[in-house]
């Protein structure tokens, strides 16, 4: 199977996105998003896979304003956004807790995990909804 390719070329970041969220999920690492360098700053490429994963989630599961509910959202939901990531090789993880924590939305290093700044997984996504506060984090698929 052949691996598909997205350079400043041959689309920008939305093209690359239109495209993976507008078919089924591809196996596990046959796509090859060359804008990610995991050899780079984990922390642009951290912002890369935040703005996949805000405007994958908007397309995916967003109502008619691109409102997406998180509360509302299962097991099933969070597994095909897993596999999109797969795809393109990257691991996607959520943490949920009930309750309100500090910030309604931020993007930074982690509170409670102990990860080496510099590592991918240190580096999340940070929502608070009406009932729950999320963690979305990633790490580079093995």
């Amino acid at each position: 199977m052949s691996k598909r390719s997205l350079t400043e070329k041959e689309g920008t970041l939305d093209d690359f996105i239109d495209s993976l969220v507008s078919a089924k999920p591809q196996p596990s690492k046959s796509i090859k998003l060359e804008v990610i360098d995991t050899e780079t700053d984990t922390e642009m490429v951290a912002k890369i896979l935040v703005e996949i994963f805000s405007k994958m989630m908007k397309y995916l599961f967003g109502d008619r304003n691109g409102v997406v509910d998180l509360d509302a959202m299962g097991q099933e939901e969070t597994e095909l956004v897993s596999k999109y990531f797969q795809s393109f090789g990257f691991e996607f993880f959520v943490e949920k807790r009930e309750g309100y924590h500090r910030n309604k939305t931020s993007f930074g290093d982690t509170e409670t995990r102990p990860i080496s700044s510099n590592d991918l997984r240190a580096q999340c996504l940070k929502i608070q909804t009406k009932n729950n506060f999320y963690l979305f984090y990633w790490d580079v698929l093995k």
